[in-house]
């Protein structure tokens, strides 16, 4: 018996230590795990992060580059937000000459209840060539907003994503009379577009 208890007490410490073995080497590898998934993330994270700081310079140039090409005042982009339940409205691209008031400041998280209309029709449509604010834009709010920042007349292409959905729209506007013709300003609308709306990050 006695024999038979130093047995059963020997396996008992050896079932024992196997298992703290197995623990720790299975803990070990969670945690192995673990660090992976968070190397992993920082990574994509720093990827992400790349791509959206070169996407951006591609946006503020193809800005500039309108801004230049139509002698324009300002030239940004309004996005909706948030992505998949859009019912806001906001800037964050924006170039202008110098003296001239930004619009940044003015849209940011605008509802898009407030300008309904204007939304509506910013959606629908692909190009608008606005040559008179007051006689042209039927929403009173966007109206008044868009007179009260000096603009007279408006350039407006609409972006969207691969499905053809909207994600943006680029306005391009002047304190005074246009001096270009809408085919011109089409083209080069049409252009920039292209180069933007499929890189175009999400606003957050």
């Amino acid at each position: 018996m006695e024999y038979a208890a130093v047995i059963i007490s020997a396996i008992g410490t050896i079932i024992t230590g196997v298992l703290g073995l197995w623990f720790k080497y299975n803990q070990q590898t969670k945690d192995k795990l673990t660090d992976l998934k968070i190397e992993q993330f920082k990574q994509d994270q720093e990827i992400k992060s790349k791509r959206r700081n070169d996407g951006s310079a591609v946006v503020f140039g193809e800005l500039w580059n309108i801004l230049y090409q139509l002698k324009a005042d300002r030239v940004y982009i309004v996005q909706p937000h948030p992505l998949g339940n859009e019912c806001m409205l906001s800037v964050y691209y924006e170039v202008k000459r110098k003296g001239v008031e930004g619009m940044r400041d003015k849209i940011q998280n605008l509802k898009m209840s407030e300008v309904a209309k204007f939304s509506s029709d910013l959606n629908k449509n692909l190009f608008m060539f606005i040559t008179d604010i007051d006689e042209q834009v039927d929403d009173k709010f966007a109206k008044s907003m868009l007179s009260s920042c000096g603009c007279q007349a408006a350039i407006i292409k609409r972006l969207n994503d691969g499905k053809h959905d909207w994600v943006g729209s680029v306005f391009c506007e002047f304190t005074r009379p246009m001096q270009v013709n809408e085919e011109e300003a089409r083209a080069i609308m049409h252009d920039a577009a292209m180069n933007i709306q499929y890189l175009l990050p999400e606003f957050k």
